[in-house]
């Protein structure tokens, strides 16, 4: 298991991609636009590190009335919403953090057949400052967008 990705839900993506690229050397490699069956959006940008043994950086920020805008909202600042852990086959380790005590926010894996990538989100774990886990099984880097609306709908009310 090694970490993934670290994403963040912010009040604006460019700005804190800004800060990404002058200081931790990432430059953006895609971005786009996910949009909610109430109207609302989240604007994403993926960015990848220039040393290959550093995690991809996911960045968000959304509409009013958006998941990711009320995440924000709430807060009154953004932050860090989850760190994504790659694993090799995802229903075993959901198996055992399950007899482990650990609850997911959906009852099973989502499951992205497109782009070959299954992903789940944990609830938030108290000892960690309530950060949310990821656990992600993929084989190329990149991100399927109907999985991350399908993930950012799991944390409404979150």
């Amino acid at each position: 298991m090694k970490l993934d990705h670290i994403a963040y839900r912010v009040k604006d993506r460019h700005h804190a991609a800004d800060f990404l690229q002058k200081t931790l050397k990432y430059k953006i490699e895609t971005e786009f636009e996910i949009k909610f069956d109430n109207g609302s959006t989240a604007d994403c940008l993926v960015l990848q590190p220039e040393l290959k043994d550093n995690p991809e950086i996911f960045i968000s920020d959304g509409t009013e009335h958006s998941v990711v805008g009320e995440w924000v909202k709430e807060r009154n600042t953004g932050g860090v919403h989850h760190l994504a852990y790659q694993v090799s086959t995802i229903q075993e380790v959901v198996d055992e953090w399950k007899k482990n005590g650990v609850e997911f926010l959906t009852e099973s894996v989502i499951d992205c057949p497109e782009d070959n990538m299954k992903q789940i989100f944990s609830k938030p774990v108290k000892e960690l400052g309530n950060v949310i886990i990821e656990l992600i099984e993929r084989e190329d880097k990149g991100f399927c967008q109907n999985s991350v609306k399908d993930l950012m709908n799991s944390t409404k009310g979150v």
